[in-house]
């Protein structure tokens, strides 16, 4: 079986698109709070009574935090010109200069997936194309976190860098359906960027089995250039800072799975 795409949309442009201040409202309301009090509370559904104190306590800081501003939520994202060459993903400019690559692991057995496969390989002479994209909502949430910490407010400290890791991951979604908007790709109906799943193409970021080097996140930030507006920088080990940040590579290829290498 052939992975590559049978069809390659061009996205609406190549320029690089930044968002400064996102309005959070629009993030809460995309925020699955079972989804949330699951992952970060331990908390289901059957668990009526802790999961509505834990409503009642999230919606107290969510008004705290809409009403004061007390998180930001920055982001960017691009289209690049691609194509793959055996394990590589090849980045090019506008011209049609390479100007990075990222080299993906293959499984070693199955049908012998790599993540370079979902584009269209340069020797078909068809140019495919890709979007990165750099999110986070935490700013300042080490030091907010902090403070509530020295006050004694224990759950608040936790709650409030809880949400901000919920909310990025909620950025990454609006942003990568506007990615899809911009690709003419987008699902019909109302704008509802969290579906998670039933859209066309995948998102892949760095960590995961797929793409397991973090080195690669460099790359990423070098074509992207979060830091100077978007407040995202990479430690020595290559991990984001401020933690409650997503990176990730987005394919339009609606053949794109999610696999594992083993």
């Amino acid at each position: 079986m052939s992975w590559s795409p049978d069809e390659i949309p061009a996205p609406a442009d190549l320029a690089r698109h930044f968002t400064g201040e996102q309005p959070l409202a629009e993030l809460f309301d995309n925020l699955d709070e079972d989804l949330f009090n699951l992952r970060f509370l331990k908390l289901n559904k059957m668990q009526e009574e802790k999961s509505r104190e834990a409503k009642k306590l999230l919606a107290g800081i969510k008004e705290e935090i809409l009403g004061k501003g007390l998180l930001k939520a920055r982001g960017v994202y691009q289209f690049f010109p691609v194509n793959s060459a055996g394990n590589e993903l090849q980045l090019y400019d506008a011209a049609g200069g390479k100007l990075a690559s990222f080299d993906f692991p293959r499984q070693a057995g199955g049908e012998r997936l790599c993540l370079a496969d979902f584009a269209a390989p340069a020797a078909g002479g068809r140019k495919d194309y890709i979007a990165l994209l750099a999110a986070t909502c935490g700013g300042g949430v080490p030091e907010l976190a902090k403070r509530e910490r020295e006050a004694g407010n224990y759950v608040r400290s936790y709650l409030f860098e809880a949400l901000a890791l919920a909310l990025a991951e909620a950025f990454a979604e609006l942003l990568h359906y506007r990615i899809r908007r911009d690709w003419g790709i987008a699902e019909a109906g109302p704008a509802g960027p969290l579906r998670r799943s039933g859209y066309r193409g995948k998102r892949y970021s760095f960590g995961y089995p797929v793409c397991p080097d973090l080195a690669n996140q460099k790359i990423l930030f070098d074509l992207l250039k979060p830091e100077p507006d978007a407040g995202l920088r990479l430690t020595e080990g290559y991990m984001m800072d401020p933690e409650a940040s997503v990176s990730a590579l987005v394919f339009h290829n609606p053949k794109a799975v999610y696999f594992n290498l083993i």
